[in-house]
Formats: C-alpha cells, sequence, structure tokens
C-alpha cells in the first residue's frame, strides 16, 4: 500500500484513507489516588478541564430513578452532597481546587475567562407551582460558590466563549419538554442552542436560516475563537454562529456525530451511528453544502478503545481522553 505524508498525517492511495497523527507527544493529567472523572471538558484555550470525585461516590452523579414496569429517569441531584476536585490542565501545569457540598447529577464543568468555574447539573425539575431547581454554580478562584442560575433541563453541551458568554445545547428532552417543563409555555432549551450571560441571563436563542431545520437535538458545539458552531438533528446540519449573531448553515449528508474540530472552511466530524460510533470523517463547507473528502483515521497506541475514550472537539482540535492519558489531533494537519 503505497502513500503520501506530510506533516501529521498521512494518505492511503488504496483506500484514501486520511491517517492523523496526534499534533504532539500524549500527556498524562494528573488524579488523586482514589478518584476518577466525573466529566471532561476542554476549554476555548485548549485546557483539559474535569471533574475528579471519589471512586465510592462516582456512581451517585450518575444516579437514576427506577418506574417498576415502566422506566428510569435521572436523577436532577444527589440524595447527598459530595466533595470533589476541580482539575484544569494546560501546558503550563495543572491547577487543582477543592470543592465541597456539591449536588449536581450528569455535570458539565467549564472555566470562565476570569478563571471561575462554572458546574452545570444536565437535568433539573420544574414543580406543578412553577418553582425550578438552580441547575448552574459559578464558583470562585477558592471553590467557594458565588450565586446560581437556571439554564434549562435536558443539557447536553455547556461551552464559553471568550467573553465569558455561556453557550448551551439541548437534546430533545430539553427542546421538547419533560420533568414538569412540558406544562412551561416558554420552555427555556426550545431553540435547542442558547447563550447566556456568564450570571445566567439569556441573551440569544438559535433560529435557522432558511431552508435549514430547527434543532430537535444538539448533537454536538464547538465555541471556537470565531464564533460558535453546532451539529444538529433533524437534518444533521452543521451552524456557524458569528460574532454578529447571524447563522450560517451547511448540509452535511451524514448522522449521528457526537463532536468536531473546525477550522479554514473545513471540519473533522466525530462519531456515528452503529458501526461508524468511532468514525471520523473530513468534509469542506462551501454552498450551503459539505462535500465529503474522505475518512480519517486517528492514530492511538493499540491498547487504546477509542469507543471506551471520551472524544472532545474544540476549536480546531479533537481531544482524546483515555484514562488518564491525554491526546491531541488538529485539523490544521490536514489543510
Amino acid at each position: 500500500m503505497s502513500a503520501a505524508f506530510e506533516g501529521n498525517f498521512e494518505l492511503s492511495s488504496a483506500d484514501k484513507t486520511i491517517v492523523l497523527r496526534p499534533a504532539n507527544p500524549p500527556r498524562r493529567l494528573d488524579r488523586p489516588n482514589g478518584f476518577t472523572a466525573a466529566s471532561v471538558a476542554v476549554g476555548i484555550n485548549g485546557d483539559a478541564i474535569r471533574l475528579l470525585v471519589p471512586e465510592e461516590q462516582a456512581q451517585a452523579l450518575v444516579a437514576r430513578t427506577v418506574q417498576p414496569g415502566w422506566a428510569s429517569f435521572p436523577k436532577t441531584h444527589t440524595d447527598g452532597e459530595y466533595s470533589a476536585v476541580f482539575s484544569i490542565s494546560s501546558a503550563a501545569g495543572t491547577r487543582e481546587v477543592r470543592l465541597s457540598g456539591l449536588t449536581a447529577t450528569f455535570a458539565k464543568v467549564e472555566v470562565l475567562p476570569d478563571g471561575e468555574l462554572l458546574i452545570v447539573a444536565s437535568r433539573c425539575f420544574r414543580s406543578g407551582d412553577g418553582n425550578y431547581e438552580l441547575n448552574a454554580k459559578i464558583l470562585d478562584l477558592d471553590g467557594k460558590q458565588k450565586y446560581a442560575f437556571l439554564l434549562g433541563d435536558g443539557i447536553s453541551h455547556v461551552q464559553c466563549d471568550a467573553k465569558g458568554n455561556i453557550w448551551v445545547g439541548y437534546f430533545d428532552e430539553g427542546v421538547y419538554g419533560n420533568f414538569g417543563w412540558q406544562y412551561e409555555l416558554d420552555l427555556l432549551g426550545r431553540a435547542g442552542l442558547s447563550c447566556f450571560t456568564q450570571n445566567g441571563q439569556k441573551i440569544w436563542d438559535f433560529e435557522p436560516p432558511k431552508g435549514f431545520d430547527y434543532i430537535s437535538d444538539c448533537y454536538a458545539l464547538n465555541v471556537s475563537g470565531t464564533g460558535a458552531w453546532a451539529y444538529y438533528y433533524s437534518d444533521f446540519s452543521v451552524a456557524f454562529i458569528d460574532s454578529d449573531w447571524h447563522v450560517h448553515a451547511w448540509k452535511t449528508h451524514t448522522s449521528g456525530s457526537r463532536t468536531f474540530a473546525i477550522g479554514n472552511e473545513r471540519i473533522l466530524l466525530y462519531g456515528g451511528y452503529g458501526d461508524r460510533r468511532t468514525s471520523c470523517s473530513l468534509l469542506k463547507l462551501k454552498d450551503g453544502a459539505a462535500e465529503f473528502i474522505g475518512e480519517v483515521s486517528l492514530v492511538l497506541p493499540s491498547d487504546i478503545d477509542l469507543s471506551k475514550a471520551t472524544v472532545i472537539g474544540r476549536d480546531r482540535t479533537l481531544h482524546v481522553f483515555s484514562n488518564d492519558e491525554w491526546y491531541v489531533f488538529s485539523i490544521d494537519s490536514l489543510i
């Protein structure tokens, strides 16, 4: 099999698969003994962000309530408070903040531009009298809670931009309502993608350009240095929201991707349905559609099972977290 090689990738002439290598050597992330990662994210500057909890408490963060003979539902908060370590790793090293008094389940984590911490519970309940749980918390640099606010139920993605605005993507239950929110006429997640100030005030809702569907499920979100990008169901389009809140969109003819890297009118989509759950495709965005360029194979050690790893796209890079190993793949290597 012959191949053309350039930089960190090579193109197989036999099957047109692009083989992509990490942009730099992998890094092993620090983790206190007896702790496990309950949530992993990547900040806008490329930092690795992890919420580390004692191993014996980890199951409580993904607990579900079972209705006999019917279904199970995720708990919106833990039965008791738990402690954690908020870990932020960059090229300069790792900063750890000890936290206590947390109750967030299915937690999303992010770091604001001023270094303050954001922890969001993906689910929250609205009672019949209109009261609701506040599922977003801002913590100061010492881990003390400053304030809490509502970001809605059914949250799939939370990312902050360079101004400190909080972008939130919702899955179908957040868009159509559950946990008491189906009775709310002005449902917070109805748009599928919204932007909030860092004190929880909503400042923008997604509306598709002409010829594109509304969001029923925000499958992937990538808040970059140039704006916010989303990949969404039902028609699996890619949308870009620029600094003036204008929405640009492209049809992709793909389905089920869970994250992506973006750069120079190209998008590197990761994930899919069935046997494509660890697939990776490179597309070119042009004239309202995405043109397929080729399949991409991420080069990783043979002992890493990509299906069990956490893969996150942020700006121009895909980040692969396997246990404590951190690999970074850049779309710039393919341009």
